[in-house]
């Protein structure tokens, strides 16, 4: 398996970063965005199995359900090869048990970790809806707020001026992402 040393949504995940850094939402850090795959099942038969993990107080089966790729990464205090290797701590359960929500839902969906402290990432955001398959998700990391406490107070910013063509970067990602 080949890491890449770029990503073709990385301008994408630095136009994120530095967006809601100019918004004075300075903590935000960290940007990785994923590129997520249904791998099995449909909606009920998914949220059955996250929900079968959840009362028996384990980690969703993401990998069971889904097939999660990189498509940008954007952070001025580590590198991709850094997050990728932290992944299974910074992606938390609480997050990760949003997953089909934000695969099956239509855009915008959002989701926080309140609780997040660190690099651990503490928002997941998906801004379009699915196309060709796919679903994309920003994971967001500000270690010094919640992210749903600084929305509350910007509500109405064109959330596609953040991104700018976000569309047409993942789709350009699609064939280009493997992280194994």
């Amino acid at each position: 398996m080949t890491t890449p040393t770029a990503l073709p949504a990385d301008a994408a995940a630095e136009r994120v970063v530095r967006y809601f850094q100019a918004q004075g939402f300075s903590g935000i850090s960290e940007a990785l965005i994923i590129r997520i795959a249904l791998r099995k099942g449909d909606r009920a038969q998914v949220e059955a199995i996250f929900e079968e993990a959840l009362e028996s107080d384990k980690l969703p089966p993401v990998h069971e359900c889904f097939e999660i790729y990189p498509a940008g990464h954007y952070a001025a205090t580590r590198s991709f090869a850094q997050a990728r290797a932290a992944i299974q701590s910074d992606f938390a359960g609480s997050l990760r048990m949003e997953l089909p929500r934000i695969f099956f839902d239509p855009a915008p969906v959002l989701v926080d970790d309140p609780f997040a402290t660190g690099t651990r990432y503490d928002a997941m955001i998906k801004l379009r809806d699915n196309a060709n398959g796919y679903a994309y998700a920003i994971l967001l990391n500000d270690p010094e707020s919640s992210f749903m406490e600084y929305l509350g107070t910007h509500r109405g910013n064109d959330w596609q001026a953040i991104m700018g063509d976000f569309g047409d970067i993942a789709t350009q990602a699609v064939d280009l992402l493997d992280i194994g």
